[in-house]
């Protein structure tokens, strides 16, 4: 089967990493996205649409089942459909850059008939991120972007399975944002369309859905390794759950819990505590640091602190008593600035910080923050919202000195 996996978009949403890459070449554990999705569908034929600064690694450039499409401009799905027409023979499937659980759909979705789509049951507010479905006599009737209507109980997931007609079709009407579902919807009125319920697949639409993505990829890297027995390291205590790299360093009183991975080469200093994190590799958590729920990129360096339901970039450093805040006092939920306010609907989440950020020591920060690549926050800085790229932030103070 030929694979048709989209990759060029802008990812402006998930600001600050989208300065650095598209979302899906985002190294989260052992992989970046686009790659654990690509070893989901080996076998298969892929036809990978990128956008012409996307850099790849060389495994990926080397594969020769792999026909890469360059879209000069991120014009949206229609557009990036139509440029990899020349590569596509007859029936093909389209999947998002990171569904790095795809595999376990596959043979489902190869026993349904083009045109088809993947479908879940609807859940409150799926119309703010998913097509929304009509079902009726066993095929898809109706679907409306953005829209919850009478009748309709399905959201729509981002898997199609398509003939070549479909790319024809696409040529033929006004290229827009949602031209790709305007089409789908006409053919669902006109002829139906198949489906296939499927489970739970990654969302990424806006950066702090990284936090959501954490379990599959987890899930995907348990798959690789031999699940080992709870045990002792020395004095430290390692949950039976938890995956470790190679030479990973372990110092005193540590403890390790639940659906945690830490990459290799990586070092964790004494009377640390991770719960339910990934941690990249060549990072080192110093001295009585905790880390719940997070996800930490390679090559960071914490010195201590707490960090709760936080995303952190690769190469940052962060100084003694880092402290991210990851609740509301009134426990509401959490807004984070994208090009405007987006409420995220968490109400634990704690700081976003991008690659190749400093801070001094005792710096905090609130619930939501957001950091931009290489920016430097003093020491004794508390910091909310945003700060943007290149920014060299800190309270300024002064010292008074008196006789006695």
């Amino acid at each position: 089967m030929q694979i048709l996996i989209l990759a060029a978009g802008e990812s402006s949403r998930f600001w600050p990493f989208s300065e650095i890459c598209h979302k899906s070449l985002l190294k989260i554990g052992n992989k970046t996205l686009l790659e654990q999705t690509i070893d989901g569908v080996k076998g298969n034929e892929i036809i990978l649409v990128i956008n012409p600064k996307t850099q790849l690694s060389e495994d990926i450039l080397k594969n020769k089942k792999i026909s890469i499409i360059k879209q000069e401009e991120p014009k949206g799905m229609a557009d990036a459909i139509i440029k990899a027409k020349n590569a596509i023979k007859d029936e093909f499937l389209v999947i998002m850059p990171y569904y790095v659980n795809i595999k376990e759909y596959l043979p489902k979705i190869i026993n349904v008939n083009a045109p088809a789509v993947a479908v879940k049951k609807y859940e409150d507010d799926d119309e703010k991120t998913h097509g929304i479905a009509r079902i009726d006599k066993k095929k898809v009737v109706e679907i409306k972007e953005k829209e919850k209507f009478p009748g309709a109980e399905y959201s729509i997931i981002g898997i199609y399975r398509l003939k070549k007609d479909f790319v024809a079709n696409l040529e033929k009407i006004q290229n827009t944002q949602y031209s790709f579902e305007t089409l789908l919807n006409e053919v669902a009125k006109t002829t139906g369309l198949n489906y296939f319920e499927i489970g739970e697949l990654p969302s990424l639409k806006y950066v702090s859905d990284l936090l959501s993505i954490k379990k599959f990829v987890y899930a995907e890297i348990k798959k690789q390794n031999k699940v080992k027995p709870k045990l002792k390291k020395g004095n430290a205590l390692i949950e039976k759950s938890v995956i470790l790299g190679k030479n990973v360093k372990i110092g005193n009183n540590v403890s390790i819990k639940g659906e945690t991975y830490i990459g290799d080469n990586s070092f964790i200093g004494d009377n640390a505590l991770i719960r339910d994190s990934i941690i990249g590799e060549n990072t080192s958590i110093g001295f009585g640091t905790e880390i719940a729920r997070s996800i930490i990129m390679d090559n960071t360096h914490i010195h201590s602190g707490f960090l709760g339901d936080s995303i952190i970039g690769q190469n940052c450093r962060l100084g003694a008593n880092f402290i991210t805040g990851n609740r509301r006092i009134d426990r509401k939920t959490i807004k984070i600035e994208i090009k405007d306010s987006y409420d995220t609907g968490l109400t634990s989440l704690g700081g976003i910080i991008g690659y190749g950020v400093k801070t001094g020591i005792n710096t905090s920060v609130m619930p939501g923050t957001l950091v931009g690549n290489n920016s430097i926050i003093g020491s004794d800085t508390q910091i909310k919202k945003r700060i943007e790229s290149n920014k060299l932030v800190y309270n300024k103070k002064e010292n008074v000195e008196k006789d006695i």
